[in-house]
């Protein structure tokens, strides 16, 4: 469960166990309790001498004792009420932040409510601050309420818990403050009064009318009122020592039913509030006294819950699904069928605390149709396909791994498969992707890509690797061809050898035979993807594979070879079999040679300089003969053929052999790639060959990038490429004509359709390999303006890629992110400002707004790591206010003709430290504008707001008193 670290936190979570801890038996020379002994005049002395400081200054004081300052008061209580009473609210006031000193004088009865006006008007921090809020508020928080606790203890042990007028006076004027409209009384009294309301709850005697009339009093006075208030901080401490009341008085004066005041909060718009109820409610379900009453109330606020299981708040969602999880296993009848539905598909979510709270509810809700562990998997699977939107197992594995074992039942899966007799082919495939994903988890111990927590830690299972090759290898062979037919299942077959100890010699050698075959049997790429890098794994366990490796290699690459005259010859005319027959050879045979290409260097065949004439001969005909599939595994080919041309050239020039003429034809062969990309790029209508050339070209111009610059050799350094400014043209062009096409709001809602997934995959691959000449810096970060303009619009869909460009750059250069940003908004301004004639029909403008949603979720990029990225902020905010004072009109009381970007600025205002507010307030003053003609108000209205803003932020920062050394404007 997580927790939310706060400045209040330990307010509300202070010794009580340490307080009751405390040994509180005073003798009789320490107690008071032989005080008729004692001469008046003695005792004050000795009083005054240890109050030569506030009673606040001593409680904070680590050189007094508590228990000393304690027993002074006591003793001063007994001689003087007046005078002890007029000390404790003197230490309240100054616990709040008021300077306002009490007078000697007063009598009892006092007047409460003059007291508080009197401080409030005397309250010398004007500023939103007061001590329980400042940096070392926990630690005056922990002072404080040990004082008051110990104080309340101590009196309990005499006759003075008893007295009228101490805790009526006392608990009179901690109420009233609490009451008070200003925050600081507010927050400290609350505080106080809560922290008195705890010790009395643990130390009272129950039969004693008086007290309980004074805590209910207490009760109705601070806690019901200020569990209510507008402050979380306020609430969440009512709330958290409410739960403490429950918890551990259950003898004090509150019944069963007060458990509401748990529950009703549940609603509120505070996160550490909720969270803070869930905490206390988790612990009240273990009395189980408690528990019908928390059932009770549960189910009033049932559909409370289950709201809070799909909040933007993963962590709460995560309690409240394990509430409801307590109350559906005492209660089967809590929840129905469609609630328990909308718990379950969260075992899906990206949280990974959310998905496992999720996922401890499933076993549960079917166990009683489950007695065999075959049984337990059939419902795992049935669950799986009733999800079938999902696309693939691995959350769900992730979901279950190391809490529940039935995803690590592999010897009853493989059972399962190889009998199927009973199951649906869909049934036997999630079989299959569940078997796979939790092999590959247990394994390597990788949390699915795209599910995150707050703790990310990567746990392989214990001699996993040996259970998988116990209960898998020997089966392996007979898995792959029972479930030939399927892709998706051979897939991931194919994958299960990687995570498996070599095998014997007899085996490992039946293991490659069967891929061998499979790899030559097989069209869909996915499967000879997979089973290559099986290969390459394979090949990697043991070197006396040589020989196999390289027949394989050999047949794939004659096999193309055939292929390609066999094509020529239907071309011609000459071919016994038709072109259409013909096309499938070459694109089987392509596909092949692509993916082994990718894992092994075919350099020994000189396939690229062939391959690549093939290219250039196809783009050369008015209309290209090859089938359209055929150029993306062309240029696939080619690709991988350079990077192993690179990769081959440096490894030989780092064992100091001369590579000079390698590499000019390597340069020659990257610059003739680059040009079929481009022709393609501009020019096909085919989506797919367009999204391959231009990925390639991103992915050519990263590796032949600044970093071979590094390289001690002359030869390796000329391999450098260097892009023109045409280039980034092109490829800007076409990343807006493709992955922007339609800047509408419905564009990117549109492409969340089902239907439009694999056109969504192409797009994000595009603008992903465009945002990587940004991320490795070969482009400059300013040009990413383009496709940076569409961030807010296009954030669901794009947001991930784009968010991650930005944060590279940030890390990098902070100065060039924060002059990126500004002009990103500085793009669509010009925009808005074009389409409207004046600025305050544009500031009026939907279009506007938009630019300001922009603008507020670029900013958010800023929040880390404040002090590491300050300069990008200030650069933003100099160069805005720049560019908003640059034009100015000829009459001096109209604006300048830009001053409606200061409203984007305002946007940003928040991401300044307190230290660079006041130099960006002072930078604002160049704009010469001494007096606001109330005429033109509107029109001045942005430098208003900006300023505004930046002044309050300055308000409530510590450099607040600078504020009144700058001017204000007036208007006339």
């Amino acid at each position: 469960m997580s927790s939310i670290s706060t400045e209040v936190e330990v307010q509300s979570s202070l010794p009580d166990t340490e307080a009751e801890s405390m040994e509180f038996q005073l003798s009789n020379d320490e107690g008071g309790s032989n005080k008729e002994n004692e001469e008046p005049l003695e005792l004050m002395q000795e009083y005054a001498q240890e109050t030569c400081s506030s009673l606040l200054e001593l409680v904070c004081d680590r050189r007094q004792k508590t228990k000393d300052i304690c027993q002074a008061w006591i003793r001063l209580y007994t001689y003087s009420p007046e005078a002890a009473l007029l000390k404790f609210m003197q230490f309240v006031l100054e616990a709040s932040g008021s300077q306002y000193q009490l007078p000697d004088r007063l009598e009892i009865p006092f007047d409460f409510s003059d007291m508080l006006i009197a401080a409030t008007a005397h309250f010398g921090n004007k500023s939103l601050s007061y001590p329980l809020i400042m940096k070392s508020g926990n630690s005056f928080a922990r002072d404080v309420c040990y004082f008051v606790q110990y104080l309340m203890r101590l009196l309990h042990t005499t006759s003075l818990i008893l007295d009228d007028v101490l805790l009526r006076n006392v608990a009179g004027f901690v109420m009233v403050c609490a009451d008070s409209k200003v925050r600081a009384f507010r927050h400290t009294c609350t505080l106080i009064g809560l922290k008195m309301m705890t010790t009395l709850c643990a130390t009272v005697l129950l039969e004693s009318e008086q007290l309980k009339e004074i805590w209910l009093q207490m009760f109705t006075g601070v806690f019901l009122e200020r569990s209510g208030d507008v402050v979380d901080e306020i609430r969440y401490l009512c709330l958290a020592e409410c739960g403490i009341w429950l918890e551990k008085y259950p003898q004090c004066y509150l019944n069963p039913d007060h458990v509401k005041h748990l529950f009703q909060p549940l609603q509120d718009n505070s996160r550490k509030v909720i969270e803070c109820c869930f905490q206390a409610l988790f612990k009240l379900w273990h009395n189980p006294k408690l528990r019908p009453v928390c059932l009770e109330q549960g189910a009033k606020y049932r559909m409370t819950l289950l709201g809070l299981t799909m909040s933007a708040e993963s962590e709460l969602g995560q309690m409240a699904i394990q509430l409801l999880g307590l109350f559906y296993r005492a209660n089967p009848l809590f929840l129905d069928e469609s609630m328990l539905q909308v718990i379950e598909q969260l075992v899906f979510a990206a949280h990974r605390g959310l998905a496992q709270a999720a996922a401890d509810l499933v076993p549960y809700r079917y166990q009683e149709t489950a007695s065999t562990e075959q049984e337990r998997l059939l419902i795992l699977v049935q669950f799986f396909v009733r999800f079938g939107e999902h696309e693939h197992a691995a959350y769900l594995v992730d979901a279950f791994y190391g809490r529940n074992d039935i995803v690590l039942a592999w010897s009853s899966m493989v059972s399962m498969l190889l009998q199927p007799d009973t199951l649906t082919e869909p049934e036997t495939s999630a079989i299959i992707e569940i078997l796979t994903r939790a092999v590959k988890q247990a394994v390597t111990g990788e949390i699915p890509p795209g599910r995150y927590t707050e703790d990310l830690v990567r746990q392989a299972q214990p001699n996993a690797k040996k259970l998988a090759t116990r209960y898998l290898l020997s089966k392996l062979p007979a898995l792959l061809r029972q479930y030939r037919s399927s892709e998706r299942d051979l897939s991931n077959l194919l994958e299960l050898p990687q995570f498996v100890i070599m095998p014997q010699k007899a085996q490992f050698q039946e293991l490659l035979e069967q891929i061998k075959d499979i790899m030559f049997e097989q069209e869909a790429l996915s499967v000879l993807q997979m089973g290559a890098m099986t290969l390459e794994h394979l090949y990697g366990l043991n070197a006396s594979c040589l020989n196999h490796r390289k027949e394989l290699l050999n047949n794939a690459v004659t096999n193309y070879m055939i292929a390609t005259a066999a094509w020529e010859q239907s071309l011609a005319g000459t071919s016994r079999l038709s072109v259409k027959n013909n096309a499938k050879r070459l694109l089987d045979t392509l596909r092949l040679l692509s993916t082994l290409y990718a894992r092994f260097d075919l350099n020994d065949w000189q396939l690229s300089d062939k391959i690549l004439d093939t290219l250039k001969h196809a783009l050369d005909e008015r209309e290209s003969r090859l089938p359209d599939e055929s150029l993306s595994l062309y240029l696939t080919i080619v690709y991988v053929s350079l990077s192993w041309d690179l990769q081959r050239s440096k490894d030989a020039a780092k064992a100091g052999r001369d590579v000079a003429e390698e590499c000019r034809a390597l340069r020659r062969r990257m610059e003739s790639f680059l040009l079929v990309n481009f022709q393609l790029i501009e020019h096909t209508s085919i989506i797919q060959v367009g999204c391959d050339a231009f990925s390639f070209t991103c992915d050519i111009f990263v590796l032949f990038a600044d970093p071979l610059r590094q390289n001690s050799c002359d030869s390796i350094r000329a391999l450098e490429y260097k892009s023109k400014i045409s280039e980034y043209q092109l490829i800007e062009s076409f990343v807006l004509r493709f992955a922007f096409a339609a800047a509408e709001d419905e564009g990117a809602a549109a492409l969340l359709a089902p239907e439009m997934f694999s056109l969504l995959q192409s797009k994000r691959r595009v603008l992903a390999s465009y945002c990587k000449l940004v991320f490795h810096n070969v482009m400059p970060v300013m040009r990413s303006c383009i496709v940076l303009q569409y961030y807010e619009r296009y954030n669901p869909v794009f947001g991930d890629i784009l968010r991650a460009t930005l944060e590279r750059c940030l890390s990098v250069n902070p100065v060039n992110c924060g002059m990126t940003v500004m002009h990103t908004c500085l793009l669509v301004y010009k925009r808005i400002r074009f389409a409207y004639p004046n600025a305050v029909e544009a500031a009026a403008s939907t279009d506007f707004a938009d630019l300001l949603k922009l603008a507020n979720l670029l900013a958010e990029l800023f929040n880390a790591k404040q002090l590491e990225i300050r300069s990008g902020v200030v650069i933003l905010h100099r160069a805005g206010i720049r560019y908003a004072a640059e034009i100015m009109p000829d009459d001096p009381t109209s604006p300048p003709e830009n001053l409606l970007y200061l409203s984007v600025l305002q946007q940003f205002v928040p991401q300044l430290l307190a230290q660079d507010m006041l130099d960006v307030l002072k930078f604002v003053q160049f704009i010469d504008q001494v007096a606001l003609p109330t005429s033109r108000a509107d029109e001045w209205q942005p430098l208003v707001a900006y300023r505004n803003a930046l002044e309050i932020a300055l308000v409530q920062s510590c450099r607040r008193d600078d504020l009144s050394n700058l001017p204000s404007y007036a208007v006339e």
